[in-house]
C-alpha cells in the first residue's frame, strides 16, 4: 500500500512492521484470502495512515485476491490499491455544495411564497405584468377590486383594459417596460370602467411602476396602485368651498385671523390687517399689532377676554366682543365685532385660536347717537313726568269719595300709566348709564331667598293673574347689590307672567350648587326658538311673533339684566322649548369676597 509508513523500505518486511496503524484492518481481510475465501473488494474505504509525520485520513479503493502458484497451491494475497482521497473529499465538496444550493432553493422557495402572500394580502393594489404584451401574471385582490366582474389574470393589459390604449397612462408603461423608466405618479386621473359594461369613470390613483429585470433586460412591470378618486373629489369640493367662503368673506367685508398658540404665530388676511390700519405685509403678532392696536380704553377687557377664551372650562372657548382699534398708520378709530373659537388638546391645553373681524363703525356710532338721544329725552322727560305724577296721586286722594266712578278709575289707569312710563324711562337711563360706564354696583350681603320671597309676596299683591310657586327656600346669602339683583328677578318672573296663559304656573328655583347659587324662573308660556335665544339678552332685541306682538316693551329689561349679572361676575342663560315653555337662570357667587 505503499511505503510511505513508518518503514519506507517495505520490500522483504513483515506486514505487520511495514504498516502496524492498519494491520488490523487489513490482517482480517488476508487471513480471509488466505484460508480459501473468495477475493474481496472495497471503494473510497477510510483507512488512516501515518505519513507527513501525522496520522492521516486516506481514502482507498482496493481489492485482496489469493494468488496460485506453480503447483496449484495458494501461494499468497494480491493486493492492488489505489489511493482516492482527493476524489472522495471532491465528491464530499460537490455533495455539500449541491446540499447548499438545496437549501437555498427552500429558501428561495420561502421568500417567493413569502412575497406571495404579502402581495395577496396588501391594502395596495398590486399586479405584475409580463412581457412585452404587459400580460397579467400576478393579481391580488385589492387590484382586482378596482375592477370587479373584469377577467385580468393571464390577459395582456390592452384585452383586459382596452379603454386605456390611447390614454396616457399606455405611454407611460411603454416608457417603464422599453425603456427601463421607473414611474412614479399622484392623483394621475386614468378615465375607467369598473365593471365590463359599466360606464367610463373619471378616476384618479397614485402608481408606482417599477421594472422586473432579470440579467439587466426588463422582462416586466411591477405595478403598486392606489385609487384615490374620492379624497380628490373631496378635495376639489373643500377647495369649492374654500372659494366660496372667500366670496362671502369678501362680500360680508369680513376679516379673519388664525392663532397658532403652538408655534406662538399669528396670521391676518389683508381685511383684519385693514381694520386694524396696517398696510404692510410682514408677520404680525399678538402684542406688538393686535394689543397695541386695541383702543387703550378697551384694552385689558379685550385681553382679559381672550385669556378667559383660552381656558376651556370656563368659556368652552367661545369669543364675541366688541371693541375699538386704532389704526397703527392712519390713527383711525374703529369699531370691531369679532367672534372666534378656541381648540383645546386631549388635556385641553389650548393649540389654535381662529375667528373673523367685522367693522361696525357705522352702526356703533348709530347706536351712541341714539344713545345720547334717548339718554337726553330720557332726562328731559324725567322731570315733567315726576311732577304729572304727582299731580295725578294728589287729584286721586282729592277725589277719592266722589261718586263719579269714571274719575277715579281714569285716574288709577293715569297713575298705571305714568308708573309704567316712568319704568321705561328709567331703563332707558340705566342702559345709557351702563354704555357710559357711570352705574355703580353697591354690594353688600343680604339673604337672597329673602329678597325672592319679598319680590314674590309684591308679584301676589298687585293681582297677578299667574299661580306663583317657590320651588326652594332655604337661606342662602350673597354678596352683591340688592336693588340690582332684585331688579333682574322682577324681570324674569314679569316676562314669565307677560309671555305664559293667565292662570298658569310660574315657578321659582333658588338653591346652592357647590360654590354658587342659582336662581330660575320658569313659566308655560309659548317658547322661544332656538335661533332667538342666543340674541334674548342683546340690547332692543325683542323676538318678533304673532304671539306677542301687542305685549309691550322694547328689549331693555334682559339687556339690563345680562349686564347686572356681568357686573357681578355671574352667569345668566335660558332654556324653551316650543309650546313648553321657558326657564331663565342665573346664578352668583355665594358669599363672594369679591369686593
Amino acid at each position: 500500500m505503499g511505503n510511505e509508513g513508518k518503514h519506507p523500505l517495505a520490500l522483504g518486511q513483515p506486514g505487520a512492521s511495514c504498516w502496524p496503524e492498519i494491520w488490523p484492518v487489513i490482517k482480517p481481510l488476508i487471513d480471509q484470502v488466505m484460508s480459501g475465501g473468495e477475493s474481496t473488494w472495497s471503494e473510497d474505504q477510510l483507512i488512516p495512515i501515518y505519513r507527513n509525520n501525522r496520522l492521516e485520513d486516506v481514502y482507498w479503493t482496493f481489492s485482496y485476491s489469493s494468488v496460485i502458484d506453480d503447483s496449484g497451491e495458494l501461494g499468497g494475497v494480491l493486493v492492488i490499491c489505489n489511493e482516492t482521497t482527493e476524489k472522495v473529499n471532491a465528491l464530499a465538496k460537490l455533495n455539500q455544495a449541491n446540499k447548499e444550493i438545496e437549501q437555498r432553493q427552500a429558501e428561495a422557495e420561502r421568500q417567493r411564497d413569502r412575497l406571495e402572500n404579502f402581495f395577496m394580502q396588501a391594502p395596495a393594489g398590486i399586479c405584475i405584468l409580463d412581457g412585452p404584451d404587459l400580460t397579467f401574471d400576478l393579481v391580488n385582490p385589492a387590484y382586482q377590486e378596482f375592477f370587479p366582474g373584469r377577467k385580468l389574470m393571464g390577459k395582456p393589459i390592452l384585452d383586459a383594459l382596452p379603454e386605456i390604449k390611447n390614454q396616457p397612462i399606455w405611454d407611460i408603461l411603454q416608457d417603464v417596460y422599453h425603456k427601463n423608466i421607473p414611474f412614479e405618479g399622484k392623483e394621475l386621473l386614468v378615465p375607467l370602467a369598473r365593471t365590463p359594461e359599466g360606464p367610463i369613470e373619471e378616476r384618479y390613483f397614485n402608481f408606482i411602476y417599477q421594472p422586473r429585470l432579470k440579467f439587466d433586460t426588463v422582462e416586466g412591470i411591477v405595478a403598486v396602485a392606489f385609487e384615490v378618486t374620492d379624497l380628490v373629489r373631496a378635495k376639489k369640493d373643500l377647495e369649492a368651498t374654500r372659494d366660496t367662503l372667500n366670496l362671502s368673506l369678501q362680500a360680508a367685508e369680513l376679516g379673519t385671523f388664525d392663532m397658532d398658540l403652538l408655534n406662538n404665530t399669528m396670521n391676518w388676511d389683508n381685511r383684519c390687517r385693514a381694520l386694524f390700519g396696517i398696510k404692510h405685509q410682514e408677520a404680525v403678532t399678538y402684542e406688538k399689532d393686535f394689543v397695541n392696536g386695541l383702543y387703550p380704553d378697551d384694552r385689558e377687557r379685550i385681553t382679559s377676554a381672550i385669556k378667559k377664551v383660552l381656558i376651556k372650562a370656563e368659556s368652552q372657548g367661545e369669543y364675541d366682543v366688541e371693541y375699538r382699534t386704532v389704526g397703527v398708520e392712519d390713527q383711525k378709530i374703529r369699531w370691531i365685532r369679532a367672534k372666534g373659537q378656541a381648540y383645546f388638546d386631549e388635556s385641553d391645553i389650548p393649540v389654535r385660536f381662529i375667528g373673523a373681524v367685522l367693522d361696525i363703525t357705522e352702526q356703533k356710532t348709530d347706536e351712541i347717537r341714539k344713545d345720547d338721544f334717548i339718554g337726553m329725552v330720557s332726562h328731559e322727560l324725567k322731570t315733567p313726568l315726576t311732577s304729572l305724577s304727582a299731580i295725578v296721586q294728589v287729584l286721586a286722594v282729592k277725589l277719592k269719595d266722589s261718586e263719579d266712578r269714571f274719575v277715579t278709575n281714569g285716574l288709577n289707569k293715569a297713575f298705571h300709566q305714568v308708573k309704567k312710563m316712568n319704568k321705561l324711562i328709567s331703563g332707558f337711563l340705566n342702559v345709557s348709564r351702563f354704555e357710559s360706564g357711570k352705574i355703580h354696583i353697591k354690594k353688600h350681603l343680604f339673604a337672597l331667598d329673602e329678597l325672592i320671597h319679598e319680590i314674590i309676596g309684591e308679584a301676589e299683591f298687585t293681582g297677578s293673574s299667574h299661580n306663583i310657586d317657590l320651588i326652594q327656600y332655604k337661606p342662602v346669602s350673597v354678596f352683591a347689590d340688592q336693588d340690582k339683583i332684585g331688579s333682574v328677578i322682577s324681570n324674569f318672573l314679569n316676562n314669565a307672567m307677560k309671555y305664559s296663559p293667565k292662570g298658569s304656573s310660574v315657578q321659582v328655583d333658588c338653591r346652592e350648587i357647590g360654590d354658587q347659587v342659582m336662581v330660575s324662573v320658569k313659566d308655560s308660556g309659548i317658547g322661544i326658538e332656538l335661533a332667538n335665544l342666543k340674541k334674548l339678552f342683546e340690547r332692543y332685541y325683542r323676538v318678533e311673533t304673532d304671539e306677542i306682538q301687542h305685549v309691550s316693551g322694547f328689549g331693555l329689561g334682559l339687556y339690563l339684566s345680562a349686564e347686572i349679572i356681568k357686573q357681578h361676575k355671574g352667569k345668566i342663560w335660558v332654556e324653551s322649548e316650543i309650546g313648553v315653555g321657558s326657564t331663565f337662570y342665573f346664578s352668583l357667587p355665594v358669599n363672594s369676597d369679591n369686593k
